[in-house]
């Protein structure tokens, strides 16, 4: 990766001579202390309020242009960066899976790995990345530009099951029926939630595979595009080495301004999947 810029995060508003001021809050959490930092940020340079983007941000409004420099300091001296603006790589968003009772990964670890890693480095245009933990699909994963989606896939049988049925009531999909006492299960319709898994009384269901699975090339907005699905289970340590040879190849070879699904299209999606270590799910 070349070295990353200094993204700034000032945003023109309506009003001239006015901008608007956004920090960069990593995987969406935040400590009381930069709250009241935050609070004093506000009443100091703004007009009292913040703000809160779709990408778990916080932006301070109606800030005159030339304290936004100022603005910028202080907020690193609250251990938030400014940023997420411009042709670079967009703040990642994650979802609660990491303490989500459905959460099959660990979201926020992996959203802030992302960030401290490659965070804000230029690219040919802005590129999002998103993390959910379950099917659920709280952070629309297809909709970015890399999609990442926690999965755990069961294993019945590795315990003595008493037919409760506890496990077929919670499968949305049907993928488990109790016929006389035992759970008979359908790989084919299960989606990897792993609910099932973390409800059974007795232990008697046990994880298959687990890990993550990735989508590239969606995107939301003026154009809808749906990330397309990879092949298989990545596990959590392999996800910042994915993501770097994704980024990687989107920098060699997308024209400037060119999202990374256009690029796909035009340089073919099996030549980006391949760079990554991945393919397509037929």
């Amino acid at each position: 990766m070349a070295d990353r810029k200094k993204f700034q995060g000032v945003i023109r508003l309506r009003e001239k001579g006015k901008v608007a001021v956004r920090g960069k809050i990593l995987a969406g959490l935040m400590t009381a202390p930069q709250m009241a930092a935050l609070a004093r940020i506000a009443e100091e340079f703004g007009d009292g309020t913040i703000g809160l983007t779709t990408r778990l941000n916080v932006e301070f409004p109606n800030i005159d242009r030339r304290d936004a420099q100022a603005v910028a300091e202080r907020l690193r001296e609250a251990g938030i960066e400014p940023g997420s603006t411009g042709a670079a790589l967009r703040s990642v968003v994650a979802c609660k899976g990491t303490t989500c009772r459905h959460g099959c990964c660990d979201t926020q670890g992996l959203a802030r790995a992302i960030e401290e890693r490659y965070g804000g480095y230029e690219l040919p245009w802005k590129l999002k990345i998103a993390v959910t933990g379950c099917p659920n699909n709280c952070a629309r994963v297809q909709l970015n530009d890399i999609g990442i989606m926690g999965l755990r896939f069961p294993e019945y049988g590795v315990g003595e099951c008493n037919g409760c049925g506890a496990c077929e009531k919670t499968c949305r999909e049907g993928a488990v029926r109790v016929v006389d006492g035992e759970a008979h299960y359908s790989e084919e319709a299960c989606v990897g939630c792993g609910d099932c898994i973390t409800i059974c009384p007795m232990d008697a269901i046990g994880v298959q595979k687990e890990g993550v699975r990735f989508f590239l090339g969606g995107r939301s907005g003026r154009v809808l595009q749906t990330g397309i699905e990879a092949d298989g289970l990545i596990a959590e340590e392999e996800v910042l080495g994915i993501v770097g040879k994704v980024l990687e190849s989107y920098r060699e070879r997308a024209l400037p301004g060119e999202r990374l699904g256009e690029m796909m299209e035009r340089a073919g999606r099996d030549a980006v999947f391949a760079a990554a270590g991945l393919k397509p799910r037929e």
